[in-house]
């Protein structure tokens, strides 16, 4: 059967599933794993257990609900704040909110160098390179991975997006202050 294949693969997978991967694996077209997805995810919520299935981006993950996952969240931020800096989580948080950023921007808002922490972000897959800047030197650009949404629960750029607007209106800066997707500010003004 379709759905019991897709939640093995979903159950035995440590990131999120593309539809593409699904096809591979089951021979199945999108659309009978789609019908197969939504099924299976509504038999999840009608068990009412500790698992579910959920969309992440444009791909599938089965995880743990939010009320019965808060221990091991507070685990995992135990656990992130013992392995990462304050400096790394600064640097994580200004990543997240600036994206995509350079490291002037990053050092800027920081107000001290970011290069040991931005090297353990990127050793630990929550931040890539995703390209150059147009600033003079064409210095990197940085952004959050899918492994960043996995671990802090976020299903993608719309969460940080209400993030920002949240942080606005909790007087932390306005939401125009708090540039979106694309819009890094400090390194390309100057």
């Amino acid at each position: 059967m379709l759905q019991n294949l897709l939640e093995g693969l979903l159950f035995s997978s440590p990131h999120p599933v593309s539809l593409g991967e699904m096809e591979r694996v089951t021979g199945r077209n999108e659309e009978e794993i789609l019908h197969a997805l939504q099924e299976l995810k509504q038999s999840y919520e009608a068990r009412e257990g500790a698992l579910a299935i959920r969309r992440v981006g444009k791909k599938w993950q089965m995880v743990v609900r939010p009320q019965y996952g808060a221990l091991l969240r507070e685990h995992l931020r135990r656990s992130f704040s013992r392995t990462l800096s304050r400096g790394a989580l600064e640097t994580l948080a200004i990543v997240s909110l600036y994206q995509p950023v350079t490291k002037v921007d990053i050092d800027l808002k920081r107000g001290t160098d970011s290069t040991q922490a931005l090297r353990t972000l990127l050793r630990t897959g929550l931040v890539t390179v995703c390209g150059r800047s147009s600033a003079p030197g064409r210095p990197f650009l940085y952004r959050v991975t899918e492994k960043f949404f996995q671990t802090f629960g976020l299903e993608g750029e719309e969460e940080l997006e209400k993030l920002k607007r949240l942080l606005g209106e909790k007087g932390y800066g306005t939401a125009q202050q708090i540039p979106g997707p694309g819009r890094s500010g400090l390194a390309e003004k100057m």
